[in-house]
């Protein structure tokens, strides 16, 4: 990992941290506000950035006269959030998002015009768990942070083609994407505000970084020049940061069912 990478990775998870800890010491205060005994139910939306445009260079591959280099692009995560008011500092989160992974594989040959590219997405559903602690900031502003872990569910492998000519030769390229498992596991962190009204919801904006425990599969790439092939393999990392937007609909508080 790159040292811009490592850097920003941990100054992410010290600001968690201390807002932890902030939290901790406002409950001791008695001005958290974690709505207790409240589910809300919310909507999502959330534009992905690979690392690339971060600090991680495209991984670059060759074989014999061929080179490919394979990049991620600009993705989503979409879907629905369910949250829960534990007490008054914590609150638990889950729900069910569609992600869809970019890339983009570029092909060069020292007999080809110009480089070859094939763009492919990889998709996956993703079930969050998370553990969220809130700080109040003002009358309906909030500050929280959440961490956890989330199960992805990667529900096929996929394939592509793609050739290209050059007077009388010919280039074929058969790229396969093979999954890592259909079932994965990911570290996720997320830091934010959401402003809340009595009447209409709560909007929430932050970031959020997902980390896969392991590559979550490779890209195997086979080019023939004039029916002679060369193999080439790309691992899929599928590390993200994400721009969070949510809407959360307005609840109230379920009353308490008393005992006889």
């Amino acid at each position: 990992m790159d040292r811009p990478l490592k850097i920003f990775i941990n100054n992410f998870f010290s600001i968690s941290s201390r807002l932890l800890l902030l939290g901790l010491f406002c409950l001791a205060q008695q001005v958290c506000s974690a709505q207790e005994g409240v589910t809300t139910v919310g909507l999502q939306f959330k534009p992905m950035v690979p690392m690339k445009f971060i600090s991680e260079a495209p991984e670059l591959q060759s074989a014999d006269e061929f080179q490919s280099q394979i990049a991620p692009q600009f993705g989503m995560n979409l879907g629905m959030v369910i949250r829960r008011g534990i007490n008054k500092m914590w609150s638990f989160e889950t729900g069910i998002n569609f992600v869809q992974r970019n890339f983009s594989l570029d092909i060069t040959h020292t007999e080809m015009p110009e480089t070859k590219t094939i763009n492919y997405r990889f998709i996956s559903y993703e079930i969050p768990l998370q553990g969220m602690v809130y700080v109040k900031l003002g009358n309906q502003l909030y500050m929280n942070a959440s961490g956890g872990m989330a199960v992805n569910f990667y529900p096929s492998n996929l394939e592509g083609f793609a050739n290209a000519r050059q007077d009388t030769m010919r280039f074929d390229f058969y790229q396969r994407t093979v999954r890592n498992g259909w079932i994965q596991f990911s570290m996720l962190a997320n830091y934010g505000f959401e402003w809340r009204t009595k009447s209409k919801g709560y909007y929430y904006l932050g970031v959020s970084y997902n980390r896969p425990f392991r590559a979550i599969g490779a890209t195997i790439l086979t080019a023939e020049f004039n029916k002679d092939p060369a193999r080439m393999e790309h691992l899929l990392k599928g590390d993200y940061l994400t721009l969070d937007l949510r809407y959360f609909f307005h609840e109230k508080p379920e009353r308490r069912k008393t005992k006889l």
